[in-house]
């Protein structure tokens, strides 16, 4: 006869086994990732791209993830400064377009209206722009963040009122920071600091660039919590000196949305490397001029498209950013 003590062990036993099969037959979970998307339509150097998403994570020894999540091939054809200009309206300044009579009303990608920025400036001075060129950009770019919302001054900073904060790094041997985002309480000032940044020439050391960036984003800089992160880089050619860019760029994501402006004719090589440095999805984020003076066209037809009629929401102040 069975006494209690042994019937005892006997159930610890079956049960210890029975847990024992269940931690070693769990079933394996394999990646599963959606549908491709359909292409987009041409963007930036002339590129489309489709993506993917990662629904689900492998789970005990499931089926890994691919790292092939979007695709982008380029073709023959080229956005039009039209449609360069609705991209950098709707997706960087998330402005409204100015309705078309004649079409259906225009959209906005905007997640959130009024959100304050910290907006990091990464300007390219190498040897390929010349200083001429390089006062072209300056100036463009001054207008361009003068288009920021919200409307009148997007940069005013008093004792009742912060909106958004800019710093800037230009680069090419050497990466220079010309002011951070406690040195400028206006647009005025702004864009006072932007004409005064010097020409520098030389080679393009972009991922040196994009090491300083990362460093940038401190609160020691001025730098606030609970702001849009964002890098708007200006430059007409791929790395050719310094840190690789691959080995710094994705820190940098990490830190901000990356914006790219990029100008001039590349390689195959070239616009693989520009697309690269911004973020997701690229067709938001790329916008590239075949040269210097399409630069100050596209200005031009981002003015003329903007909704002036509503072209910013309320900002909501509170005690976190009057400070």
């Amino acid at each position: 006869m069975v006494g209690r003590i042994d019937l005892l062990v006997i159930v610890l036993v079956f049960m210890i086994g029975s847990n024992h099969c269940f931690l070693f037959t769990k079933e394996k979970v394999d990646c599963q990732l959606s549908q491709w998307s359909e292409w987009s339509e041409v963007y930036g150097f002339g590129a489309r791209s489709k993506e993917r998403v990662i629904l689900r994570y492998p789970d005990n020894g499931g089926k890994p993830c691919p790292t092939d999540t979007d695709i982008t091939e380029y073709t023959s054809r080229k956005p039009t400064i039209q449609s360069t200009a609705n991209t950098v309206i709707t997706s960087f300044l998330q402005k409204k377009l100015m309705r078309n009579p004649s079409s259906s009303p225009g959209t906005v990608k905007a997640k959130v209206p009024g959100d304050f920025r910290d907006l990091l400036i990464i300007l390219d001075s190498s040897g390929s722009i010349n200083s001429r060129n390089f006062k072209i950009v300056k100036e463009q770019l001054s207008e361009l963040l003068g288009l920021l919302c919200p409307s009148t001054d997007p940069f005013i900073s008093n004792k009742r009122t912060v909106y958004n904060r800019a710093a800037l790094i230009q680069y090419s041997n050497n990466v220079v920071e010309e002011f951070d985002f406690n040195d400028n309480h206006n647009l005025a000032e702004l864009k006072a600091a932007i004409q005064s940044v010097p020409y520098q020439g030389g080679s393009t050391c972009t991922g040196d660039a994009f090491y300083k960036a990362i460093q940038m984003f401190t609160s020691s800089k001025g730098m606030r919590q609970g702001t849009k992160h964002e890098v708007l880089i200006l430059t007409d050619g791929q790395s050719n000196c310094g840190r690789p860019v691959s080995s710094v760029l994705p820190m940098l994501k990490e830190k901000a949305t990356v914006f790219g402006l990029m100008i001039g004719g590349h390689s195959d090589n070239g616009k693989a490397e520009l697309t690269s440095y911004v973020s997701q999805p690229k067709p938001d984020h790329l916008f590239a001029v075949d040269n210097f003076q399409v630069l100050k066209d596209l200005l031009k037809e981002i003015k003329k498209r903007i909704d002036k009629t509503n072209p910013c929401a309320p900002f909501e102040l509170s005690k976190n950013n009057t400070i």
